[in-house]
């Protein structure tokens, strides 16, 4: 069944195609747009047109037989005498088939009065919050800056973003959606400017802004990086005798590795080059905190427990290795100044 939650579900293309016939007494007679219910007038204007064809099929909510779009031809058809009438259904629920009747009802027939319109921007506005000022504008033939009036009045829920005509979502706030970026941009830096783009809300534009600001934020800080590696690598007056004698320092906490890791993704060295952007992928690795291992441990099925225990082996033996050829550099780096 299509929702009503989506812009392109209340379409006219979404309405049945086929055409029956169903009993006038079924049908369900209420809930019309209109306010003052149906003009006599022109629902005897239309019986007397052609008093021997057809009437045009009328849309009805399937599962409810309500109208959604044909009163007056339902009148009409009263008038004649006729017992049944043609119909095409809709497969949407409640919100979706007000929307539809609106739709249809300003654009062909009798157009709804500008009373009956705005009142129509308030319901939808109530069970559609997300929806743009534009998007509700085309459905009820009112310009997007009375319904941004009438938004203001009728109190319904504020929504960080909205939904547009084309159907896609942007941020209502356009810093709330650079910030998401910026927050992609920084866990995956080698994420291409339209995944971000979608997922963030915002447009390509705005990221690849986004991107360049983070760039030259992490060449600004590269020399501080640097000349902060060289006063680390400098002798000292009173070197510690335990690093002297070549202890292991003590392992980084949470907080300092996921800072390490942020100052890597922002680097450009590592971030427009395949062995850094290898490396970036790699290291994520170790933001991995105790709840998500033993997760991954309890959730690993029987027959893979081997393999991954003995990959697992093997990458440490990967990483302690890795971690010597750098200790190595970093001594011959510093031995050479």
């Amino acid at each position: 069944m299509v929702s009503g939650d989506a812009i392109s579900c209340e379409r006219e293309t979404d309405i049945g195609s086929d055409v029956e016939w169903i009993s006038i007494a079924e049908l369900v007679l209420r809930g019309s747009p209109r306010s003052a219910g149906e003009d006599a007038d022109h629902a005897l204007a239309l019986a007397e047109l052609e008093p021997e064809a057809e009437l045009p099929p009328i849309v009805v909510q399937r599962g409810t037989n309500r109208v959604i779009d044909g009163m007056h031809r339902v009148r009409a058809a009263q008038l004649r005498g006729e017992r049944a009438i043609r119909v095409r259904y809709f497969d949407g629920d409640d919100a979706g088939a007000f929307v539809l009747a609106v739709r249809l009802n300003v654009r062909h027939g009798l157009p709804l009065s500008l009373a009956d319109r705005k009142s129509a921007v308030l319901r939808i506005l109530r069970e559609h919050p997300g929806w743009s000022n534009r998007a509700v504008a085309e459905v009820v033939g009112l310009s997007p800056k009375t319904v941004g009036a009438l938004r203001g009045q009728c109190g319904a829920p504020v929504a960080e973003v909205r939904i547009g005509r084309d159907g896609r979502v942007r941020p209502v706030s356009a810093a709330s959606g650079r910030e998401r970026a910026r927050e992609i941009l920084l866990r995956d830096p080698t994420s291409s400017l339209r995944t971000v783009s979608a997922a963030a809300g915002v447009s390509p534009g705005t990221v690849r802004a986004v991107r360049m600001q983070l760039n030259e934020q992490a060449t600004a800080l590269i020399p501080e990086q640097r000349a902060a590696e060289q006063r680390a690598a400098s002798p000292k007056q009173n070197p510690d005798p335990r690093r002297a004698r070549g202890a292991t320092p003590r392992p980084a906490g949470p907080d300092r590795t996921g800072a390490m890791l942020r100052a890597l993704r922002s680097d450009p060295s590592l971030r427009f080059n395949e062995s850094g952007r290898l490396l970036l992928s790699v290291l994520a690795v170790a933001e991995m905190d105790a709840r998500t291992r033993e997760r991954l441990v309890g959730d690993l099925p029987d027959h893979c427990v081997e393999f991954v225990a003995e990959l697992a082996e093997a990458s440490g033996q990967a990483w302690q290795e890795l971690a010597k050829r750098l200790a190595e550099r970093r001594c011959a780096a510093a031995g050479s100044k």
